[in-house]
């Protein structure tokens, strides 16, 4: 069992409301390309070891990328952290057969309280949540996240993230599109997830928020690598991507 050095995390709201956190369960498993494939890449990117070692998965949604982690690796212990509680129970519920081994801790990605260094989490995992923060969020948090790994340890992100210019924007919207009609006609033999997603309105680069505080600001992909390298971490890459949708991170040093 691995000591629990945590502290207690703040759950202030995250501008993410219950009706979204249903939405996303229900369309989630259309409207993440090849979400199967990202999941098994990101699992593969965790530093293998045989050694108990601890992984935190940072709005963690139903448990999905947590219980892959588990599956793969029995000594890991993951700890799935989300605002809603909607997806903690989810999670847990789903998760409820690996007992001690998976716990949720409710929290707020924007807070600082739950950053510590004093975790030496061997992967720090997250799926479609960073984009939610503007630049400089982005570019503190890897700092505060790389100080959170052991050495050796590695962060792996799957985010959305900002096209460099209009050409690129329009083929990650008709990109993402065809990804979800092909989901959805593979999983349903029919393209009715793709009607609801486009009703709702889902894919940002089609239809961009226009507000002046906008809740979705994901972040150019080459900005983010640079943010990574200059948080400290090393051999940063890009592992996939796919319809304005990417895989990146990198590994801490295993002596800084």
């Amino acid at each position: 069992m691995i000591d629990d050095p945590w502290p207690a995390a703040s759950a202030r709201p995250s501008g993410w409301s219950e009706h979204d956190s249903q939405t996303f369960i229900d369309l989630g498993r259309y409207a993440v390309p090849d979400r199967e494939a990202q999941i098994r890449i990101i699992c593969s990117l965790v530093p293998a070891g045989d050694e108990p070692f601890r992984a935190l998965d940072l709005c963690c949604g139903e448990g999905l990328l947590s219980e892959a982690i588990l599956a793969r690796y029995a000594h890991a212990t993951v700890t799935g952290m989300d605002a809603s509680p909607t997806m903690l129970a989810r999670a847990s519920a789903r998760l409820a057969r690996y007992g001690m081994r998976f716990h949720t801790i409710r929290f707020d990605l924007t807070a600082r309280d739950w950053r510590d260094p004093g975790i030496h989490a061997r992967a720090i995992v997250s799926s479609l949540a960073i984009h939610h923060l503007d630049d400089h969020g982005k570019r503190m948090l890897y700092r505060d996240l790389v100080a959170m790994l052991a050495p050796g340890g590695a962060l792996i992100i799957a985010d959305l993230v900002q096209p460099a210019d209009a050409r690129g924007v329009a083929l990650a919207a008709d990109e993402w599109d065809i990804a979800v009609r092909e989901r959805a006609m593979m999983l349903d033999g029919c393209d009715d997830a793709f009607k609801q997603f486009e009703r709702e309105q889902w894919n940002m680069y089609r239809y961009p928020d226009t507000d002046p505080e906008p809740y979705d600001t994901p972040s150019r992909l080459h900005d983010q690598l640079l943010w990574l390298g200059e948080a400290g971490l090393v051999g940063v890459d890009v592992y996939w991507m796919r319809a304005g949708h990417a895989i990146f991170g990198g590994i801490r040093p295993k002596s800084d």
